[in-house]
């Protein structure tokens, strides 16, 4: 039987706890908290790894993946992740690299160079439930295309924006438009084996969680994978009757009145 895996999904990271404000507060952590959960990795005795290198080799490892090109990917995650000698998948949106709060094309090309994964994430972020084939071909193209002539690679792997899927029957696009693999918003354990596009399960970490419960994230306990599930289930059912784009103004405003600010993704 082929190793079971866990990849982590992050967004931002600040420079402190309190300098985590703004739109992507709920799915930030700080720089300590990162470097901190790292180690805790490490002493788990794992590496971690970019999504192709676990796909290569599952044994030993965790995948870290980040979304959207936030800036603090690029000058304190990248860094954080150079020092424990670890990579990353980060999944890009290409219309905002080089804009305020995000990371420059300089930048992905330098983290390209030392050895972390750049793939796509859209070329505008949009829900791709609410678009037409013609919209969600042209969202998956652009943005491959920018970052195959922007970092000259081949890019083969897509993350969904607000972990929203294209409609059933336009997802014969993703493996049209060049991608192997696509990283959604589900949680729970990835097998072995091959598909075309393979669909990869990532377990969010945001704020900063106990380092018992972290180190049941890393280690995929069953338990509180099942417990994270049943919240999907509740979360899944409320964004399917209300709608991607609704949902989102909901859970924004939700999280308002809790004292938090729901992020782009």
């Amino acid at each position: 039987m082929s190793a079971r895996w866990v990849c982590l999904i992050y967004h931002d990271v600040g420079a402190t706890e309190e300098a985590l404000t703004g739109g992507k507060t709920y799915f930030s952590v700080s720089q300590a908290t990162f470097d901190r959960q790292l180690r805790a990795i490490a002493d788990l005795g794992l590496q971690g790894r970019s999504i192709a290198e676990m796909l290569r080799d599952p044994t030993g490892g965790v995948a870290i993946s980040f979304d959207d090109g936030d800036l603090g990917q690029a000058t304190r995650a990248f860094p954080t992740l150079a020092r424990h000698g670890m990579t990353a998948t980060f999944f890009v949106t290409t219309s905002w690299m080089g804009t305020a709060g995000y990371a420059s094309w300089d930048q992905l090309r330098e983290m390209r160079d030392a050895g972390m994964s750049i793939q796509s994430h859209t070329h505008t972020h949009p829900f791709l439930s609410e678009l037409d084939a013609d919209r969600l071909r042209d969202e998956l193209r652009r943005s491959r295309e920018i970052l195959d002539e922007r970092l000259e690679q081949r890019t083969t792997m897509l993350a969904f924006p607000g972990g929203d899927a294209p409609r059933r029957s336009l997802r014969h696009l993703l493996s049209e438009c060049g991608y192997e693999v696509v990283a959604t918003s589900r949680w729970g354990l990835n097998p072995g084996g091959a598909g075309q596009p393979r669909f990869i399960r990532r377990c969010t970490v945001r704020g900063a969680p106990p380092d018992a419960v972290f180190s049941a994230i890393v280690r995929g306990d069953r338990w509180l994978g099942a417990k994270r599930t049943a919240r999907e289930r509740v979360l899944a059912f409320l964004r399917s009757s209300l709608g991607p784009t609704r949902y989102a103004r909901w859970r924004r405003g939700f999280l308002n009145s809790m004292g938090s600010t729901s992020p782009a993704d």
